[in-house]
């Protein structure tokens, strides 16, 4: 586990951050490491509470547009002969992110400290993915840093563009669901009430559907509050069951079993994980460590599952396609071109292209939900106010016909 440790040589303070099985053996590295007899360590703490507490500020979010383009720089200014200090010192320096920059000014004094550029992400997690720590390590090892980062930053891009592709695809039928329902509010809330109160004068008598709906009309504040808490507790509760590892899942086999959405998630998860398998094969990281860091990136807990199994597997010696045979998340297709690139010694292209088909077949469901969305959204417009208008409109041609009469 990585440990901060604050020390202080005279009176000059100093943050050492280095990997340990315990607090009191952090201690005791952080003052060899510092290579002075006169060292007070003033306090030890776990790196990752420190990252998660970085969540909390503001523009903490690292996106993977912030990391392409880190990642463009570093193998710009490594291809130049810079020094791994200097190129941070520059980075920290051009980033626009307020919580990269000061990540990146720590890294500086961590790596002068004596870690390694991937023991430096690894400190790191809020920041940095586990992915980048095993391709930088890997690329450190094989002396291909700058082939890697490139590799790394075309990564980071293909998920970025497929994240964008997904949030456009939603935006649509998220906007049509708030205008319908805003349709139905307005019609109880401003219409249905006028239409009451001329009824009411009229003395007609009112058929159920009608006195129904003024009901509702006239309810429509608690109703509203009634729904909305029903959604906000529905959402935590969802959230709570989802963060629950051993409850999960059933939720996660319901979404999947979804007609549309639970096809396009898993399909999702699928081509993330391929696609950073390929990544890290490609770059030369050991596969049963590979697999340790797509375990991470897996959606589901389900196919977290799957891929531990996977590692367990090819750590006795047998190869990923038995691993991963069948799994419910990644597509026979997957499997079978799997199989055929250990087979044939090119596994991380066959990967990518699995990659590339999942993220074709999830572009096309995409395309196909915003016309269902709408369709579904124009029935349920259509059905709700010719319901309203249809109790509105009986009791009025009841008055008239008796009138006439």
């Amino acid at each position: 586990m990585l440990y901060n440790c604050k020390i202080y040589i005279g009176s000059k303070a100093r943050t050492i951050t280095v990997e340990a099985a315990s607090e009191r053996e952090a201690a005791t590295l952080a003052r060899e490491r510092a290579g002075e007899e006169m060292v007070l360590v003033a306090r030890v703490t776990p790196a990752a509470r420190k990252a998660a507490a970085a969540l909390w500020q503001p523009g903490a979010r690292v996106g993977p547009r912030d990391l392409e383009l880190f990642c463009r720089r570093a193998q710009v200014l490594v291809g130049a002969g810079v020094t791994i200090i200097e190129a941070l010192e520059i980075l920290a320096g051009q980033t626009e992110k307020k919580i990269l920059g000061e990540t990146l000014k720590a890294m500086v004094e961590e790596v002068k400290a004596g870690l390694s550029l991937a023991e430096a992400f690894r400190a790191h997690p809020a920041v940095f993915p586990p992915l980048l720590y095993h391709t930088v390590a890997a690329a450190e090892e094989t002396g291909a840093l700058e082939e890697s980062l490139a590799r790394l930053a075309d990564h980071l891009a293909r998920e970025a563009a497929f994240r964008e592709k997904i949030r456009q695809a939603v935006t649509y039928p998220s906007l049509v669901a708030v205008f319908a329902i805003l349709v139905m509010v307005g019609l109880f809330t401003f219409v249905v009430p006028q239409f009451t109160g001329l009824l009411v004068s009229s003395g007609a008598r009112l058929p159920g559907i009608t006195l129904f709906i003024i009901w509702m009309a006239a309810h429509i504040k608690i109703i509203a509050g009634a729904a909305t808490g029903t959604l906000v507790f529905g959402a935590l509760a969802g959230r709570l069951l989802w963060q629950a590892e051993d409850k999960r899942s059933y939720l996660e086999s319901f979404i999947a079993r979804l007609p549309v959405i639970g096809k396009i998630l898993s399909r999702a998860a699928a081509a993330r994980v391929c696609r950073t398998m390929a990544l890290l094969y490609r770059t030369g990281v050991p596969m049963v460590r590979a697999l340790e860091t797509v375990e991470k990136v897996a959606s589901f807990a389900s196919f977290r599952v799957e891929i531990k199994k996977a590692r367990e597997m090819v750590r006795e010696g047998h190869s990923l396609a038995e691993g991963l045979a069948g799994s419910r998340f990644l597509p026979l297709t997957g499997q079978k071109m799997i199989a055929v690139g250990e087979s044939s010694g090119d596994l991380s292209s066959l990967l990518d292209q699995a990659a590339s088909l999942f993220e074709t077949e999830v572009e096309l469901l995409m395309q196909k939900l915003p016309p269902m969305v709408e369709m579904a959204m124009l029935i349920a417009v259509g059905g709700g106010v010719g319901t309203v208008m249809l109790a509105m409109l009986l009791p009025i041609l009841s008055v008239y016909q008796t009138a006439l009469q």
